[in-house]
C-alpha cells in the first residue's frame, strides 16, 4: 500500500472508513450477482445486517461481518485487511509471563563501589602526565 493511500486514510473519520467499507461490500455482492436477501440467507445473517453493512450507517458485529466475507468468497481477503504481525522478542517473554531479563549485572550483584574521590582522580591524571 502507497504512503500517500495510508496519509488518505489516517485522515478519514470512522464514519467515513464504515462507508468506504460498506460501498465495497456492495460492489462485491453486485459483482457476485446477488441480491441483499440472498446474500443475507447465505451468510445466516438477517437482510437489516446486510443493509446496515452495506450503507456504513451502524456498525456491525465482527461475527456478522465474517458471515457476510465467508458468503462472497472472501474470507481470504483478511490477510490483506490485517496480516500476522511479526512476533519482538519482548512479546514472546510476556506471552510466556517470563520477566525480562536484564543484560547487566544486578545492582546486588555488583562489585561495591569504592566511591568517587577528586583528589585521588587528580593525582592519578597529573601521575599519569608525568610518567
Amino acid at each position: 500500500m502507497e504512503i500517500s493511500t495510508i496519509m488518505e486514510l489516517d485522515r478519514k473519520s470512522n464514519a467515513a472508513l464504515l462507508k468506504m467499507i460498506g460501498e465495497r461490500f456492495l460492489q462485491a455482492r453486485l459483482n457476485e450477482g446477488l441480491e441483499q436477501q440472498e446474500l443475507a440467507d447465505k451468510a445466516g445473517v438477517n437482510v437489516s445486517t446486510v443493509q446496515s453493512l452495506e450503507g456504513g450507517k451502524r456498525s456491525v458485529g465482527m461475527i456478522k461481518v465474517l458471515a457476510v466475507m465467508r458468503a462472497l468468497g472472501k474470507l481470504h481477503e483478511i490477510e490483506n485487511f490485517m496480516p500476522e504481525p511479526p512476533v519482538k522478542s519482548a512479546a514472546l517473554l510476556t506471552a510466556r509471563n517470563e520477566k525480562r531479563k536484564r543484560v547487566s549485572k544486578s545492582k546486588s550483584e555488583k562489585e561495591p563501589s569504592t566511591g568517587f574521590e577528586w583528589n585521588k582522580t587528580i593525582q592519578q591524571l597529573n601521575g599519569n602526565k608525568d610518567r
